[in-house]
Order: C-alpha cells, then structure tokens, then sequence
C-alpha cells in the first residue's frame, strides 16, 4: 500500500502539517523532523508556504535529505477546484490564502463566505456564492496591533487587557480599540460581499486569535482548524491545481 501525502502549511509563525488522519504543528525544522521522523516514508510532499524562501529551502533539503523525496509547492493558478480568482496579479497574492479559500469552499460550498486569517496579519479574503474569489484585505492581526502601537509610542504598554464597553485603563483602552478595528474591518467586508447577490455570509475563521474573534461575533462565526491543509487535500484529491 502507498503511503498516505505528507501536507505542509509553512505560515508566519507555525509550521502545520498533516498525515492521513493526524494533524500536527511546529514551531520549527527540527521540531518538524522530529514530528514526522516516525511517519512512513512519503514520495508524496505538498506545501503551501508563505513564510521566508530560506525556511522552504530548508524543508525542502530535509526531506530530500531524510526520505529522498522531493517537496511540491502551491502556486496560485487562476482557478481550481471550479473556483475562479479574479486578484490581478496572481504573483502578489500569497498561496495560503488561495489553498485557504479553496479549502473554504469545499467546507461550505456554493455560499457566500468570508475566509478570515487571524494570525500575525489579519486577512479577510470574499469568496462569492457563484464560486467567485474576489480578493480581500490585509492589515495587522491582533498581536501585531499592540505591538506597533508598543514600539511606536513612548509610553503605552504591551499587555493583556479586556474588551469593555467603556474602557477606563490604558491597556483596557488598547485591547478594546484593536478588537473594534477588527470587528469593524469584518463588518465592511460582509457588508461589501452580501451586496453581491444578497445572499447570507457565512464568516469562517482560522489562525491563532480564530477563538477570540468568534466570541465577540456572537456566534455568527464559525471556527475551523488547518484550513489551508483541508485546501491542499481537496487540490491532492482532485488532481487538480498548479505546483512547482
């Protein structure tokens, strides 16, 4: 029996992989190693990277070195999986988030969807009910917000505080003032993409602060695990996609 593909998500922070019916993460190349070291031997290595050339060159040599496999990386084709993408430079958009919408269409298909990444950026890509990927917006993830605001300023904080109505302490006041330019960034984009063909958005979150945002959006969210792996296992599934 073949062995099952090795699928690997090299994101800002993370490494995600998955393996038949088991998901992991990592934090690094040798955690990554040491992860798959027991895994059976796959000619079969699809990845999706968007992290720096030097970490993919070096999951590249690892498997090479270890398993003498060599690694196919997502490109971000015009369509695929009968999802058409309508960013104009097909080399400006990053291929997590072309294997994240495709991934996201296969979860809920033919409905109009909002694919947000919070992570270290906040990503909020349109997907319409047609099969429509219209493109989306980047800006700063939770995280990322506070730091700036740390390292720009001479004396706000970095730290944790609450989400309040009426903040009425410095971290309070940042933490809440982050939330809201989320939640209204996510707001915008649903607005933006039910005029369409004013149909129900469907709001599908993933990523480090997936949680978070879901309990602020009371339960007009969903969250969903490895999504960019799910859109490399349908693009495997199907035979379809560009790779190099």
């Amino acid at each position: 029996m073949n062995a099952a593909p090795l699928l690997i998500d090299i994101g800002n922070s993370r490494i995600k992989w998955r393996y038949a019916e088991q998901d992991g993460m990592a934090l690094t190349i040798s955690e990554l190693w040491q992860q798959c070291a027991h895994l059976p031997k796959t000619q079969r290595i699809i990845g999706c990277a968007v992290a720096s050339v030097d970490l993919q060159a070096q999951i590249d040599q690892l498997f090479a070195h270890h398993w003498q496999a060599s690694t196919q990386w997502l490109k971000v084709s015009r369509s695929a999986l009968g999802i058409q993408n309508h960013y104009h430079n097909l080399n400006e958009q990053g291929p997590d988030r072309w294997a994240a919408v495709l991934g996201a269409s296969q979860r809920f298909a033919k409905q109009n969807i909002l694919i947000i990444s919070a992570g270290t950026a906040l990503v909020i890509d349109s997907l319409s009910a047609e099969g429509d990927f219209l493109g989306g917006t980047i800006a700063p993830g939770l995280g990322l917000m506070k730091a700036t605001l740390h390292q720009a300023t001479a004396r706000l904080p970095l730290a944790q505080g609450q989400n309040k109505d009426f903040p009425q302490s410095t971290i309070d006041a940042i933490e809440t003032g982050c939330l809201r330019a989320i939640l209204g960034a996510i707001n915008i984009a649903k607005i933006e993409l039910a005029k369409q063909n004013q149909a129900e958005v469907k709001i599908v979150l993933f990523g480090g602060d997936a949680a978070t945002l879901q309990a602020l959006l009371n339960g007009k969210a969903i969250a969903v695990d490895n999504l960019v792996l799910d859109g490399l296992a349908a693009l495997l599934a199907a035979g379809d996609g560009e790779f190099c």
